[in-house]
Order: C-alpha cells, then structure tokens, then sequence
C-alpha cells in the first residue's frame, strides 16, 4: 500500500462551527489552516491575517480532504447514550467501570494502523542529539501523524511530550512510515496493565490512563506504543521535524537508509533551529549512525541473510555500494532481543564490556523497584545490569507479510 497523495496546498473554502472560512489543508487533507481577517477566539497573528488549525473531521469541505488524508479517523457507534463528548469522558478515566471500558475500546479498536500510515514520535531537544547519533531505531509512545496533524504550535504539542523540554517557543518531532499493523499497540491496560498505577514520581510526562487515548481536556487522541516497547527499525526517509511558533513545520534532517546517515534538510535560514539541539557541530551536515546488534531488519537476499531496510508501499531493500541491489529480498523479519532479570522480563538494548542496557517490557511498579529501573521517557524505564545475571537472552523474530506471504505476521 502507497501513502496516499498529499492535498493540495491551495486554500479553499471549509465550514466550522457554522461560519465559513478560508483554509489550506496541511498534512495530507488530516487539518486545516484556517484564515480569518480579524482576530476571533483561538486565532493567532499570521502576517496581515490571523490563522489557526484544526483537524478536518472538525470542518465541512467539498474538496474531500479528509478522504485524501488515506486514514481511518476515530468513530463513535451510533447509539444511545454514545456521542464524542461521552467517549471523551470517559477516556480520561483510568478508573471507568466494564460497561464504559467496553465503550471506549470499541471507539479506540477504529484507529488502527496501516502499512505506510504516517508515525511521529515528539522529542526533546536532547531526543534528537541522541536520534542523530544513536542506531535508526525509534520506541516507546507515538501517535498516527493524522491524529495530532491540527497540534501544529509547540503550546498544543505539549501534551504529546514524552520528555518535557524547557524550550516552549520550538517542539521536535520524528516521522515515519509504518511497516506494518504488527508492530503497534495500544496503550489500553489490557496490554500494559502495570503502567497505570505507576505513581507521579516515578513517570515523565503525563500519566498512561490505560483506556488508549491522551490525557487531554480537549482532544480524543489515541495513543500507541512500539509493540512491546521494543525497537523498530526506521524507515527510508523518517524524518526530524521542528515546529515553530506560528505553527510552521520545518524538515531538519532525513534518514538516509542506503548509507546509514541523516542529512541536514535544513538551509541556513532555520539554522537556529538545528542550533537548539545540543551537542551538535556548528555546520555538520551529514550524521553517520551504525545499526544495532540486537534489534533491526534482516531478510534473504541473493541466497544470504542480510540486513536489509524498508520503503513502506515499494518494499524491502538490501544495498550493494550505497545503491539499491536489483535482487528482490524475501523473508523480512525484524528481531530484538529479550532476556530475564531478577525475574523481570526486559528487552537488551546495548552493551558497554560486561553491562547491558535493558527495558522494561512490562514495567510496573514492583518490576521498577526490583530493577532500580530509571523513566527515562513517558513509559519507558531502563537500566543497567551484568551481562553475566541476565537469564535466556534470545532474539525474538517478527515475519512480515510481503506479496510472496501476505499471511506472515
């Protein structure tokens, strides 16, 4: 599956909240820019005119945006007693009975995702040091692009923060395509039953409500993780983005899978954007990072296993001298690692001589205690162990489904 073409970028004429407006579509037809030439409730100065966003299953187009945007938004059953206010109610509280739960999983079960839906991943100043720096791969929270394409400002984008950064005038964010369904949960408690009763000071961000959606007064917003909090190999041209003030969404830099390097997309007019980002040299272009030894993609190629990586909607990939090789690749997998410690399950993610970093894969508050686990994110708590006290570490291998075996999963 393709991603789907991006609407057009010309402004148009939408409906919201009864009044008509002039609007662009941003994000593939997922929200509006709307225009207004006077100041109202919510708009911001933009030039001699004001603008805000909004997410098009709020407005009435013709042009059938949302339709283009490819994704399946959130939907509410039709019946009594269920409308979007209900559901949104109830998804803010962790402690609803069965009959509400029922509710709300079925609302949350319609966002789903597809190969190829748009990813992101918010970051903090100091998430992308490390991003450019550390092996291609992304874990822990994300959201479908199209749920949180209307948070464009960095105010809005805070709710989505797994790091809280002190910097409020700038937010970061990473952007990928999803190779495939398999590789995403939800945040219900059914799959992470322990994170909801981790306390305050033991998390970062906001808490994990367990129902599959933000915590947010004004948003439905559903909410995913990697499956099990392990790594996912990034995509062909993931990409780091900043969002500024007046709502703009800058490309910093993109993730070139061929010669495992992320190329600065950004000129010198957002220079102070890059310059944000710490520990980075002044005018470097080019970030070279080398894969990790236990979590990526490997597939048959040419009769050998090889790493391999993915284009999600043109397939998988080995390369021969940074160009593609014209021998297609069979049998994809994507592996991790995982291992016991201290009767914790945990997934390893590098090691330094005889210390391995681990993660919790279901981490709740006796697993914490027991591990001395640190939150290093919104959900996700590692730490450092002997390698010689880990118990059956053994990679773990994921098949995914391609035109040869579309039943692999």
């Amino acid at each position: 599956m393709q991603a789907p073409p991006a609407a057009s970028t010309g402004t148009t004429e939408i409906v919201w909240h009864d009044r008509r407006y002039r609007a662009r579509a941003i994000a593939g037809g997922a929200a509006f820019e709307l225009y207004a030439d006077t100041r109202e409730p919510g708009f911001q100065p933009s030039g001699k005119t004001f603008h805000r966003y909004v997410h098009a299953s709020e407005v009435e187009s013709s042009g059938g945006e949302l339709l283009l945007a490819g994704v399946a938004p959130v939907s509410v059953p039709v019946m009594p007693g269920a409308d979007a206010a209900t559901v949104h109610r109830y998804s803010q509280n962790p402690r609803i009975g069965p009959a509400e739960r029922a509710l709300v999983s079925a609302v949350r079960t319609t966002a789903f995702v597809n190969t190829g839906t748009r990813m992101v991943k918010p970051l903090s100043r100091h998430q992308v040091a490390k991003q450019l720096t550390a092996a291609p791969l992304v874990s822990g929270v994300c959201f479908r692009e199209f749920d949180v394409a209307h948070l464009r400002a960095p105010e809005d984008r805070i709710v989505l923060s797994g790091d809280p950064d002190d910097v409020r005038d700038t937010s970061f964010t990473l952007r990928w395509k999803a190779i495939a369904a398999c590789d995403y949960t939800s945040t219900e408690a059914s799959h992470y039953p322990g994170l909801v009763g981790i306390p305050g000071r033991e998390r970062r961000g906001s808490m994990i409500l367990g129902t599959g959606f933000l915590p947010s007064g004004t948003h439905l917003i559903p909410e995913f993780t990697t499956a099990g909090l392990a790594d996912l190999p990034l995509t062909a041209r993931a990409e780091i983005l900043a969002y500024t003030a007046d709502g703009a969404e800058i490309a910093l830099f993109q993730y070139q899978p061929q010669t495992n390097v992320w190329n600065r997309m950004a000129g010198a007019r957002h220079r102070d954007l890059v310059n944000r980002i710490p520990g980075l040299e002044t005018g470097r272009a080019l970030f070279r990072v080398d894969p990790s030894v236990h979590a990526g993609l490997v597939g048959d190629h040419e009769g050998q296993r090889v790493p391999v990586t993915a284009d999600p909607g043109h397939g998988f990939n080995a390369y021969t001298r940074g160009a593609v090789s014209r021998s297609p690749v069979t049998h994809p997998q994507r592996f991790y690692t995982r291992a016991r410690w201290r009767d914790v399950e945990v997934l390893a993610l590098g090691r330094n001589e005889d210390w391995v970093r681990l993660r919790l894969s279901q981490p709740d508050i006796e697993a914490i205690m027991s591990t001395d686990a640190t939150c290093v994110e919104r959900g996700v708590y590692e730490c450092w162990a002997p390698l010689g006290e880990l118990e059956n570490p053994h990679t773990v291998t994921i098949n995914y489904p391609t035109a040869e075996n579309p039943a692999a999963s």
